[in-house]
């Protein structure tokens, strides 16, 4: 198992998540991530207030989509998906995701192959890294 992450993103127009489902479909396929579990909430112009789970029910490797009524099985909880939706405003959907960077599984092996141990995993924010670059570029 290698270090996961988990992100969410909101979205005021559901045709708007079509480039990213294939961004992500094309990690999975190429084997840079496993997707551990994605929620997508939607909170239509009147407040109510749909949770969907997508999850590999059947087995066979395709995630299906799932009504959820109760609680949330996998990493990401009722409770995540209950905070997301404090926060969205009418008319608004939000993908919670949780995956593993399986690019690093070989590393960590090799890390622990050789008697190593990670012992840190930090994600530095893109606006910070811009602007060390943008910094460097003066």
């Amino acid at each position: 198992m290698a270090p996961s992450t988990s992100r969410s993103s909101r979205s005021t127009s559901p045709s708007s998540t079509a480039p990213v489902a294939s961004a992500i479909a094309d990690l999975v396929a190429n084997g840079t991530v496993r997707i551990l579990d994605i929620v997508l909430v939607n909170k239509d112009e009147n407040g109510e207030v749909t949770v969907v789970e997508v999850t590999d029910i059947d087995g066979d490797g395709i995630p299906d989509l799932v009504a959820l009524q109760g609680d949330i099985p996998g990493l990401l909880s009722e409770t995540d998906a209950g905070i997301a939706v404090e926060a969205m405003p009418n008319s608004t959907a939000i993908a919670l995701l949780a995956w593993e960077n399986v690019w690093l599984v070989r590393a960590g092996q090799a890390i622990r192959n050789n008697g190593g141990t990670l012992v840190s995993f930090d994600r530095i924010p893109a606006e910070d890294v811009q602007a060390v670059l943008d910094a460097s570029d003066e």
